[in-house]
Formats: structure tokens, C-alpha cells, sequence
């Protein structure tokens, strides 16, 4: 007989942790693939980190992250919300990011390009992941009568 509770593995807290990891994980193998030279490599891995670092800080705001698009949309908002264009870009950087590759594999671009679209998305990636909350902060009720506290946000 199954149970029906969640099990710890299922937490917020054990995904939130999952998300920030994978994120984290994600980006540095990027970084070595891309000073490797195996920019689609790089730029599969860069696309995994980026996802699991807003899924992981969709799951914080308790946004729904099933698709492409409604993630897309909730960094899009968040980084308007926190007027950061890092984050409300990210996911064009990666876009260009891939444009790039191509041009550099066409010998159209320099690689040096390659790079400078890299640490967009790199710094949009890092810095989602310092919005998801680590062990130490709370993680808020999904049930909306329960008292979150404000933290002055």
C-alpha cells in the first residue's frame, strides 16, 4: 500500500535545494565546455541551468514552471519587477547566445562575441539563483490563510 503523504524528497525545501544545485551544477560544466570549445555543448547546459535556476525561484513565488512559455513569461515579469535586465533577458541571451555559436561555427563572428553573450546569460543565471531561498530562510505556506512573513519586499 502506497502512501499518499509527501515524502521529503518532494519538499519545497528539498526541491528548492534540487533546483539551486542543478542550476549551479549546470553552469559550471558550461563554463568548462565553452572554454573547451564544445559551444553546443556549452549552450545545452547553459539552457539546463537556466530553467532549473527559475524553477527554482517560480517554485519560491509559487508560479507555475510546466512550460516553456509560462517560465519564460514569470523571469520576463520578475525582471521587470526588480528592474533587472539581466534576469527579464536571460532567456534572449541564451537565444543570441546561440545565434553567436553559429556565427562563430560559419567563421562569420569572432569567438570573442561568443563569450561576452556567454556572461549574460551567466549573470542572469547566477543571479536567479541567489533568489532561491537556501536552507536557512523559510519557505513560504502554499495554503494562502497561513501568515507568510513580509519581509519587506
Amino acid at each position: 500500500m502506497t502512501s499518499s503523504r509527501p515524502t521529503a524528497a518532494s519538499s519545497p525545501e528539498a526541491r528548492l535545494a534540487r533546483y539551486r544545485s542543478q542550476a549551479v551544477r549546470l553552469l559550471d560544466s558550461a563554463q568548462t565546455a565553452m572554454a573547451r570549445g564544445q559551444w553546443n555543448q556549452s549552450e545545452e547546459l547553459l539552457w539546463g541551468s537556466l530553467v532549473a535556476a527559475a524553477r527554482g525561484v517560480a517554485l519560491w513565488h509559487g508560479e507555475p514552471s510546466d512550460s516553456d512559455d509560462a517560465l519564460r513569461d514569470f523571469v520576463r515579469r520578475l525582471g521587470d519587477q526588480e528592474r533587472d535586465r539581466y534576469i527579464r533577458d536571460a532567456f534572449d541571451h541564451l537565444s543570441a547566445l546561440a545565434d553567436a555559436a553559429e556565427r562563430v561555427r560559419e567563421r562569420r563572428s569572432r569567438v570573442d562575441y561568443l563569450f561576452l553573450a556567454m556572461d549574460d546569460v551567466t549573470e542572469a543565471v547566477e543571479r536567479l539563483v541567489a533568489r532561491i531561498p537556501s536552507g536557512e530562510s523559510p519557505v513560504p505556506s502554499a495554503d494562502p490563510d497561513h501568515s507568510v512573513p513580509d519581509f519587506g519586499r
